[in-house]
């Protein structure tokens, strides 16, 4: 059974827009959160769905709700390995004809969902908003979301759906691409690619979520550079994914440019011609520009040429195992 808690403020309450946020293990996150959501301009409702989390967010989320002015609604999930289902089910209670949909490490700017609901009154299918990460100390491999124009992967930090679209087109799908890995894949950029076609898309460069950063180790970053392996059914399955890939073929322009710089240092090798590993001066001119500061700039080279290696053999696993070339 679906366990729920509301603020006093919930039952009647009118709002402008409902906010969506599926969380999993960042109780430390959440007053942060709403305390962003409690000073925005428009009269918001929330929706926050714990995954099954054992960190003690569901206490923190009982403590919240008890002490907000907010209309918020709190439910608890058994933990589903994905974004998906939560979401979902926070959408089923929303009472707004507007979605604006953030994550638990987040932090919307006070105008953030009244520019979400003004672009979603527009007629827009899907809205997407300007993220930047935090402006604080953070570790080299330490991870956050920009997205500064629409980037095509629906990043769901900042975006927008109207209600009864999201509702006729099912919600965020809850399939496993990757079944061998412990989150889910693509469920974003799958629904948002759905939601364009239906209704087009709208940039709103003033809903601004600020985006914290999340720590991580290098282990962790290479963990989810292995997550690429899915990226090539994503190219299989939705053409609009292709249109913004070099060439039709790369994933980025940086894996271009390593991959060339792996070709090249081959043929010189093979054919003897070391003139050849001059093809690798575009991959060490973007790596040499971006290396990582707290160690010895030999050992952060050394790294980020082994997260390039990791990324370019998990495209080449994904794109046999889903039968659509990406590299």
């Amino acid at each position: 059974m679906l366990e729920q808690v509301h603020s006093a403020s919930w039952p009647g309450a009118r709002a402008g827009a409902s906010v969506l946020v599926a969380t999993h293990n960042r109780a430390g996150f959440l007053p942060g959160l709403l305390d962003a959501l409690a000073a925005q301009t428009l009269d918001v409702e929330v929706v926050i769905a714990d995954d099954g989390s054992t960190d003690g967010t569901w206490a923190c989320l009982q403590d919240l709700t008890a002490n907000t002015s907010l209309p918020m609604l709190c439910l608890r999930l058994e933990h589903t390995a994905g974004p998906s289902l939560p979401r979902n089910t926070a959408a089923a209670q929303a009472r707004t004809d507007a979605l604006a949909i953030t994550d638990d490490d987040c932090l919307p700017e006070s105008g953030w969902a009244a520019a979400i609901a003004r672009a979603l009154a527009g007629g827009a299918g899907v809205v997407q908003g300007h993220t930047r990460p935090a402006d604080d100390h953070h570790g080299p491999w330490d991870r956050a979301v920009s997205v500064r124009e629409p980037s095509g992967l629906f990043e769901t930090c900042n975006i927008g759906f109207p209600r009864r679209l999201f509702i006729e087109l099912g919600g965020f799908p809850t399939f496993q691409v990757l079944a061998d890995l412990p989150r889910g894949f693509g469920e974003d950029v799958v629904f948002g690619v759905l939601a364009t076609r239906a209704q087009g898309l709208a940039w709103a460069g003033d809903a601004v979520v600020v985006h914290r950063w999340i720590p991580t180790s290098y282990r962790q970053h290479l963990a989810g550079v292995r997550r690429l392996t899915g990226f090539a059914w994503l190219a299989r399955e939705l053409p609009e994914i292709v249109e913004r890939m070099p060439l039709g073929v790369f994933l980025s322009r940086n894996s271009a440019t390593f991959d060339l710089a792996v070709a090249s240092v081959a043929l010189a090798a093979v054919s003897r011609r070391p003139s050849l590993v001059l093809g690798a001066s575009p991959w060490l001119r973007r790596r040499l520009r971006g290396i990582p500061p707290g160690r010895h700039p030999a050992v952060r080279f050394a790294q980020l040429a082994v997260s390039d290696a990791v990324a370019l053999v998990s495209l080449i696993e994904g794109s046999v195992r889903h039968r659509r070339t990406v590299l």
